[in-house]
């Protein structure tokens, strides 16, 4: 059976923490017949099915050279000059090596990688032996489009040692603002500052210096340890999807270990222990564990313990110290009702081993959430916040559709007189589910019709009658908003069934993929991981397509992103607006003037001094990140940090603001919070949060003219 599902906008990068749930066996990819079978059935896969084919050419040769060298160095700091004069043999190979499977620049560039990385631990060590020159004019360039790579061994250590010096500074200016109110003060010296200058730790600079440079080299110790765990095998995919992504930026490869996050971000449950970890200096280490998991329940581990060893069920245990954490993680992972016996160190240094039986664990915050708003007239309204359209497709678990229709239900309990669907940063998720949610809010017809590159053509219905709520709605979006939120929204939009508030326009995601594991192109019962691929384009039910166009706010209110380049039209390779024809269906017969409400609310919004900070911000959030150099002379940095502060601190008032309105939790939702004490702090949070979210408050007052 062919799902359809949307990929996440925010490509997740690899952090230091991981969710320990399940366990699937990882493909190994040190045989090159594996990796060329993987590259093989990519290629077949693309040519035939893509919605977009690409000429595979000299032209799209050029395009993976450049983006594949961008993503292993985006910063040009790692390969020297003389690396890149030698694979620029390759530029114009890449589209024969793609056609061939030939593996001859993926090991080079990898091996090439690995040497560099360990030139410069080598040279990190030598660097770092004694203090750095902060008297300097020296500057470093955070602008991957215009960095260039060294030409010489001593500009590429050069290079290399601002790297160090600005992670240095970083460190010193850190220690400075977090003892600013510390008394002792003493005077600063050896790079010559006013001598009514003061430190207010009662340290010198060069005590702080020297304490900064030990916690930078202490940080890049780790750094390198850990990459030089990374096996050669865990780079195909960025290899893989250097070439993918030149059909279009939702087009990816995944490994086996990749598709099990992919998997979790799609259900929202997984099966495992429910804990999180992190790596401390090479070990595994309890971060946080899930309310009502199975180490909760079992209770001997606790936060800040270390894993030492892990043995599955009888079997002897397995060292994991030193072992890099994703790898650790698919030993502690497994499937519901094994046993997993943990070896771990306890803060007073003590070791323990634990037994724990794993089972299905859900994200709750993964999944939707209400709230009953309550104004200074005494009326209620509902929030429903829906982080992802995610479906859970063994049968067992949470779909967005029914946890949605649950909310409902009980906030009509509390009277509600309009209502609140907000999907800001919601990223995507399933197409059934999209569909069904919209048809919550409307009583049948048309949803979204999705169409083949060869023009066949499907349309997705409600055909359910009857409506989980009739009344007032607004849907809150913003930039982030994409693929299955912009369907909503446009549906409700098109019916004229809610009012649209937010940024300006939405992500402008308006494609569709699917997954496919890529064993079922090639009959074989191994692990080679999943293909995630572009095959259909969505459109409007008035014929627009969402793609690069988003949808646009019926009101619109400035937001931090208003002035970055976030979108969809951001990405290379992103595929074109079109249209099509528009198909038949029935407006909501609304008792409300949208025309007025939109009105009413813009003269609202044009008087609210915190709407011309939000947009005062966004614009100096967009000067922060247009802002590439930084000065490697302390002085100089001292001072522009200095600068940034006293200019951020008059949006200091923005996290002051406060609405008015008083939030709630659902009566079901209350009786829980008695027995749940993280439940309880992550709706004081939440609610705690939506009591200075203005975007909210204007959402009630439209609420309040629609009725």
């Amino acid at each position: 059976m062919q799902y359809l599902r949307k990929t996440y906008i925010l490509l997740a990068i690899l952090s230091m923490s991981f969710l320990v749930f399940c366990y699937c066996s990882p493909l190994q990819l040190g045989d090159d017949s594996k990796t060329k079978e993987i590259i093989k059935n990519v290629r077949r896969t693309l040519s035939y099915l893509h919605y977009s084919p690409q000429d595979v050419n000299d032209e799209f040769s050029q395009r993976v050279f450049d983006g594949y060298l961008q993503k292993l160095d985006p910063y040009k700091t790692y390969f020297k000059g003389k690396d890149i004069e030698s694979f620029s043999q390759y530029k114009n190979k890449m589209d024969d090596f793609f056609n061939n499977e030939d593996l001859t620049f993926y090991h080079q560039s990898i091996d090439t990688l690995y040497n560099r990385v360990e030139e410069l631990k080598v040279l990190t060590k030598e660097m770092l032996k004694n203090p750095l020159n902060y008297n300097t004019d020296d500057q470093i360039l955070f602008d991957s489009d215009n960095s260039t790579y060294a030409k010489t061994q001593a500009e590429w250590e050069k290079k290399w040692q601002d790297r160090l010096k600005y992670s240095i500074l970083q460190e010193i200016v850190i220690m400075e603002e977090s003892a600013k109110n510390e008394e002792g003060w003493a005077k600063k010296d050896s790079i010559g500052l006013d001598k009514g200058e003061f430190d207010p730790r009662g340290k010198s600079f060069g005590q702080l210096e020297a304490e900064a440079r030990m916690k930078v080299f202490d940080d890049m110790s780790e750094f390198f340890r850990r990459f030089q765990k990374r096996k050669k095998g865990d780079w195909l995919s960025i290899y893989v999807n250097s070439f993918t992504e030149e059909f279009d930026p939702h087009t990816n490869y995944f490994s086996p270990k990749e598709n099990e996050d992919f998997e979790l971000s799609m259900s929202g449950q997984l099966e495992g222990i429910g804990a999180t970890l992190a790596d401390e200096k090479g070990y595994p280490t309890i971060k946080s564990l899930v309310i009502g998991g199975p180490a909760w329940k079992q209770g001997d581990l606790e936060v800040e313990d270390k894993i030492t060893k892990v043995a599955q069920g009888n079997k002897e245990a397995v060292s994991v110290v030193g072992m890099l954490l994703e790898d650790a993680i698919r030993l502690i992972r497994g499937e519901k009702g094994t046993t997993v016996t943990l070896t771990v160190q306890k803060k007073d240094g003590s070791f323990k081993e634990i037994k724990i039986v794993r089972d299905i664990v859900e994200l709750e915050e993964t999944f939707a959430r209400g709230a009953v708003v309550q104004d200074d007239k005494g009326d209620n309204y509902g929030v429903i916040y829906l982080p992802s359209f995610y479906l859970n497709y063994d049968g067992e678990g949470h779909d967005a559709s029914d946890d949605v229709a649950r909310e409902i239900e009980e906030l009509k309990k509390s009277n509600i007189k309009g209502l609140v669907f907000d999907v800001r940063n919601n990223g995507g998720g399933d197409l059934s589910e999209c569909v069904e949610i919209t048809g919550h809010f409307i009583n049948q017809g048309p949803v979204v019709q999705v169409m083949r590159s060869d023009g066949n053509k499907k349309e997705y219905n409600d055909k359910v009658p009857g409506v989980l709520w009739d009344g007032p709605m607004v849907v809150l979006v913003n930039e982030l908003s994409a693929s299955a939120s912009e369907i909503f929204a446009a549906a409700l939009q098109d019916y004229d069934r809610a009012i649209i508030l937010g940024s300006e326009k939405t992500y402008g995601k308006g494609t569709v993929q699917t997954v496919r594991p890529l064993s079922w192109f090639m009959n074989s019962n191994e692990e080679y991981g999943m293909l995630k691929f572009t095959i259909q384009k969505f459109y409007r039910i008035n014929g627009g397509s969402t793609q690069l166009e988003g949808v646009a706010s019926d009101i619109v209110i400035p937001d931090r992103y208003s002035y970055m380049d976030i979108s969809e039209g951001s990405r290379d390779a992103a595929l074109p607006w079109d249209q099509i024809s528009s198909l038949s269906y029935d407006k909501w017969p609304a008792p409300w003037d949208k025309k007025a409400v939109v009105e009413k609310s813009k003269a609202r919004i044009a008087q609210l001094p915190q709407v011309q900070l939000v947009d005062e911000y966004a614009q100096y959030a967009k000067k922060m990140d247009d802002e590439k150099v930084i000065n490697l002379n302390y002085n100089k940095f001292r001072v522009e940090y200095d600068l940034r502060e006293a200019e951020s601190k008059k949006f200091e008032e923005l996290s002051k603001y406060k609405n008015g309105l008083n939030l709630s939790s659902p009566t079901y939702e209350q009786a829980l919070i008695k027995n749940d004490t993280i439940l309880k702090e992550r709706r004081k949070e939440w609610h705690k949060n939506l009591e200075k979210d203005l975007y909210l408050e204007e959402s009630i007052n439209v609420l309040r003219d629609m009725r």
